[in-house]
């Protein structure tokens, strides 16, 4: 959600803690060692490099690094005090990259690495041509590591959070005894960012028992725990008859317990890794129990995840785990582990848990994303005039010389719809890029491009705002019920609605609730009127009236001094759902009894959303910074928007691990930055990391959902927020084409952003807004990428198999990954091969019988493979074959 004038994304990393960067600069005062940063890009497009680490509060300003002789090499020189430092390097101030050669690493607490870099007193060089010395790797083996925490105030749970469970709520609960929880956990030697976490919602740092701490990237710290010799060693190996119970529980949370919807249920167990030869689940609904096979899912550093779905009488059942080892059984009961299977066993009663159905028109969807005013000008009589009051003063004549975004606006249309250049070379901004650029879109070009779109493949169109709005985006809603009259008229996009449905197009509308704009018409009510405005207190004013000639004030001032705003831009005023609490603390509430509920403006919001959904028949929303708003909000959104259209799809833009979000009665899905676009850029698109890091970031992110829930996620490789794909790959279409590839053979809803299928470029916002290229036709290389995405799209909609079917992964080494995907009787074989080398992968056809016949889909050429099969894959590039005996 990129919108301001001079907004962009903020990095997890980009608070800047003072009281660390002094401590710093009074030791480096002290005694100072030289360390010279080296950085390389693997991608095109750079504009900047940075060094950023806790010895400048991860303050991608403070050490910029510079390429003088612009031979593609970055360097900064920076005096450090000798000691322990984390870092990484920054590039175009929002891109966090690992430096690999890094002494030693530390997670990030973002399922990433941050480098560790170990000073002495003589000069160094860390990056490219690294002259540290690696850190030796700890003893080998597991340690028992007890966590506690006592709590000031009574809490109803207590779980831990931290890189050993991926950061996920309620994946590790811990005991209550005598007013303290616990929990034990077998780690390997290491370092581990981790935090506690109360009722499900408050993040708290370990003050009492933590080795040392880390900032977390949002005003505070996590802690930290150094796993060493302090710890006792203990074996754990499979066959030895020892089941280690410590930490192994069964909470019934979201991830244990998945009701299905008719009669089925999905349940989730665990064991330490390598600890046990199988665990069965038992259902008693009367009578025998029924014994159920479960099956391996995936693993973090901690457990290895068990799953088995059964059908549960309407009535509920009990239900217990046996874990099997070395000819042992131990069952794992509501008190822990026992001898017996008659003792304490667990319910599942639907009431509890409800069942959790998302939109099967997603899973079995392709998702187009479109920037309105960027994708086609269907209408030149509908054209940005700038006539509304908002735009007096702020468009017209060119500025004379440079101005100050802060304070000085100029709206204008670019009439030559290929000049992109307008938005990165503008001759008034400091840094020449230019927000206020309209180039005429709107919905009867998409109109216009139905046909286009339906013969590409795609299936729903994603909005990005078309409400009414001052600015290109259209974040900054002036109206929540009215389109934007320079996109059309609601009746002209009902009618739009109509004829997409009419192709088989779906649509969904994006959503901004966590702030309108400063044109609102409410806002300008209360500004007009202060506390006399029935809207007054739909915004958290701090002080009335705002400074004499709002909205042209015409000189410097802070907004944020008069009214909470979004990140402190005044153009984006926040509302306030809470009368009780600011909105910065509103958010952390989890039901109505702690708050005072807003209701007219709740009221607005959730008719508003009904209104698109029943009178103009939107079939979703995607919404924007939902972690914003209190979550009490979103479970009414999703009663109401459930009750007018049961299969509305409602997925959240979350950047990390979203649990808390995505379950019944709240989120279907989220853009799924952190469990496909990350990885996938990072292995497919710049082809770091390893095959095997790459499958197990995206075993943890279906783990981490429902699995009904991981079907529907929206799988994204770039947006407006972010740089382009094929930009970011220096321009290697062969790196987009592998992402492409995965992307419609994967689980989840293939999504293109717009373009991308025409290999359109650009770098962060707003050039990665640029206008779509109808000319595409035109250029061979644009063409080819095209019948790829299309010869892609049609085997994803000829195939159940790839888009619902079951995924498995038959290979991951090096930087070949192979993996297949079953359903509907049929099997496909994926294999990507993301090194810069070719690569022999093997295929094991015993499944099959020893022998098969595969049939590459994209060139249709068919081959006999017998035994273990060696498939040939040139670098940067993959295959799909169908499977048959």
């Amino acid at each position: 959600m990129s919108r301001s004038r001079c907004d962009s994304r903020r990095p997890w990393k980009s608070t800047v803690a003072l009281v660390p960067v002094l401590l710093a600069c009074m030791a480096a005062c002290a005694a100072a060692t030289q360390v010279t940063f080296r950085y390389q890009p693997v991608i095109g497009g750079v504009s900047s490099v940075a060094v950023a680490g806790d010895f400048n509060g991860w303050n991608v300003s403070a050490n910029p690094m510079a390429d003088p002789g612009k031979t593609g090499v970055y360097q900064a020189v920076v005096e450090l005090p000798p000691g322990r430092v984390m870092y990484k390097f920054v590039v175009n101030g929002s891109q966090w990259i690992t430096d690999e050669s890094a002494a030693d690493f530390s997670p990030d607490g973002f399922g990433g690495q941050n480098s560790v870099l170990i000073v002495t007193d003589k000069p160094v060089v860390a990056g490219l041509g690294s002259t540290v010395k690696k850190v030796e790797a700890p003893k080998a083996g597991l340690r028992r590591v007890p966590f506690r925490f006592k709590p000031a105030t009574p809490v109803q749970s207590v779980c831990l959070a931290g890189a050993f469970n991926d950061w996920t709520v309620g994946k590790t609960p811990m005991t209550a005894a005598g007013g303290e929880y616990t929990v034990t956990l077998l780690l390997p030697p290491g370092e581990y960012p981790y935090k506690f976490v109360l009722d499900g919602s408050q993040w708290t740092q370990d003050k009492a028992g933590e080795d040392g701490n880390v900032d977390d990237g949002f005003g505070g710290k996590n802690s930290l725990r150094r796993v060493d010799d302090r710890f006792a060693a203990i074996e754990v190996k499979q066959g030895d008859g020892e089941i280690f119970p410590d930490g192994v529980e069964h909470a019934q949370g979201p991830g244990e317990v998945n009701n299905l919807g008719g009669g089925r249920v999905q349940f989730t167990a665990r064991a330490h890794r390598d600890d046990v030869e199988s665990v069965d689940l038992e259902v008693f609904g009367g009578g025998a129990p029924v014994v159920t096979p479960m099956s391996p899912v995936n693993r973090d550093k901690v457990f290895d995840y068990y799953r088995a779905e059964v059908t549960v009488p309407a009535s509920g059942a009990g239900y217990v785990f046996r874990y099997t080892d070395g000819g042992r059984t131990q069952y794992l009961t509501r008190k822990g582990f026992a001898a017996s299977d008659a003792q304490e066993r667990f319910t599942f009663d639907a009431a509890k848990f409800p069942p959790f159905t998302t939109p099967d028109w997603v899973k079995n969807g392709v998702i187009y994303q479109i920037f309105p005013d960027r994708f086609r000008n269907g209408s030149q009589a509908n054209d940005p005039d700038f006539k509304e009051w908002y735009y007096r003063g702020k468009s017209g004549a060119e500025p004379k010389g440079p101005i100050d975004v802060e304070i000085q606006e100029y709206y204008h249309l670019v009439k030559d719809w290929s000049n992109n250049a307008v938005m990165t070379q503008c001759p008034w901004t400091k840094d020449g890029r230019d927000w206020m650029a309209f180039y005429g879109g709107d919905v009867e070009g998409v109109r216009q491009s139905l046909d286009y779109l339906k013969d590409l493949g795609v299936t729903v169109i994603y909005f990005n705002p078309l409400f009414q709005g001052k600015s290109t985006h259209k974040y900054d809603a002036t109206d929540y019920r009215a389109i934007d009259p320079h996109f059309g008229t609601n009746g002209e996009f009902r009618t739009f609605v109509s004829e997409a449905k009419a192709r088989g197009i779906r649509i969904i509308l994006d959503i901004v609730y966590n702030h309108s704009g400063n044109t609102h018409w409410a806002f300008k009510d209360a500004v007009d009127n202060g506390p006399k405005s029935p809207y007054y207190n739909w915004y958290g004013f701090r002080q009335w009236p705002l400074p004499e000639g709002w909205p042209n004030v015409g000189r410097s001032w802070k907004p944020s001094d008069y009214y909470e705003c979004w990140w402190n831009f005044g153009d984006l005023p926040a509302l306030k759902f809470d009368l009780a609490h600011s909105h910065a603390e509103a958010a952390r509430f989890e039901d109505t009894t702690q708050v005072k509920v807003n209701g007219p403006l709740v009221s607005h919001l959730l008719d508003a959303t009904e209104y698109w959904l029943k009178e103009v028949d939107a079939d979703g929303v995607r919404l924007d910074v939902p972690n914003e708003v209190p979550r009490w909000f979103w479970k009414m959104f999703n009663q109401r928007v459930k009750s007018v259209k049961p299969d509305a799809y409602i997925v959240g833009e979350l950047w990390g691990n979203a649990t808390d979000w995505v379950k019944p009665g709240v989120f279907d899905a989220v853009m799924n930055y952190a469990f496909f676009r990350d990885p996938v850029s990072k292995f497919l698109g710049m082809g770091q990391g390893t095959a095997a890091e790459f499958d197990a970031t995206l075993a943890t992110g279906r783990l981490a959902y429902p699995s009904q829930a991981v079907e529907a996620q929206m799988n994204l490789i770039d947006s407006h927020d972010t740089v382009r794909f094929l930009t970011q790959v220096n321009g290697d279409v062969s790196r987009l084409k592998l992402a492409a590839l995965f992307s419609m053979t994967y689980v989840g809803a293939p999504t293109i952003y717009y373009g991308d299928e025409v290999g359109m470029t650009g770098g962060k916002d707003p050039d990665c807004r640029r206008t779509f290229p109808w000319e595409w036709q035109q250029d061979p290389q644009r063409v080819d990428l095209h019948d790829y995405y299309r010869s892609l799209t049609r085997l994803r909609h000829a195939h159940a198999a790839l888009r619902t079917g079951t995924f498995r992964p038959v290979h991951a080494s090096g930087m070949g990954y192979a993996y297949v995907r079953s359903g509907g009787g049929e099997d496909f074989l994926v294999v990507l091969n993301a090194g810069r080398q070719p690569l022999d992968i093997p295929f094991d056809t015993a499944a099959w019988g020893g022998k098969v016949t595969a049939t590459d889909e994209l060139s249709g050429k068919i081959e006999a493979w017998a035994g273990s099969a060696s498939i040939a894959v040139p670098a940067s590039s993959g295959r799909l074959y169908r499977i048959t005996k």
